[in-house]
């Protein structure tokens, strides 16, 4: 049975794939954290921060963009001037929420969580720091790869803009051999025996 291979993809897949596995990783951990925080938040009858609710609905448009974009790759079927704008846009939206985090923070990400405020190791308070140490770090890991991936995309862009569509030589499409008609004015009838008469 014959074998049928696919047309090259103009994606560089590890790459792609790779970049696309961490941002789901960043945007997983970013939006189970959160939740964990605001449940208990709206549990004690707290207000959510804004800054929160920001960085959870980046993520959440960030994972959305990781499942579509893939499928989209798998199947065959997803363009990179597409790809880049939605990018570009997560990126932006990422880097809007991680701003207003690390301003929140007060500068929290680079303090211990063992200090006064927070409590001796073992009690909750320290636990929460760690957690908020892990949403700012898990961001930077989305910052990253997305601006990795909009990289990617220029790539491939300039990939395909390289080949671009020749029309067929006309001569090569014509007929090589030129087809003779059979020549039924000689007399080949069964009567005649099959041959040519000389009357």
């Amino acid at each position: 049975m014959p074998k049928y291979r696919s047309n090259p993809t103009p994606w560089p897949n590890p790459a792609y794939y790779l970049l696309r596995l961490l941002q789901f990783i960043s945007s997983i951990g970013i939006i189970g954290i959160l939740s964990y925080f605001i449940y208990y938040l709206i549990k004690s009858r707290m207000k959510v921060p804004p800054v929160f609710i920001i960085q959870y609905v980046a993520s959440l448009l960030a994972l959305l963009n990781i499942i579509t974009t893939t499928v989209a790759k798998c199947c065959g079927a997803l363009n990179a001037k597409f790809a880049v704008a939605f990018d570009f846009a997560i990126l932006a939206a990422l880097a809007v929420a991680f701003g207003l985090l690390t301003s929140a923070m007060h500068g929290l990400p680079f303090s211990d969580c063992t200090n006064g405020s927070w409590g001796v190791v073992g009690q909750g308070g320290v636990r929460i720091c760690r957690l908020y140490k892990g949403v700012w770090a898990l961001g930077i890991v989305g910052l990253v790869t997305y601006f990795f991936s909009i990289l990617v995309d220029g790539i491939v862009i300039r990939r395909t803009g390289n080949h671009k569509y020749v029309v067929a030589n006309p001569k090569s499409m014509q007929q090589t051999k030129t087809y003779v008609a059979p020549n039924y004015s000689q007399d080949t009838s069964y009567g005649s025996g099959g041959l040519p008469s000389h009357g």
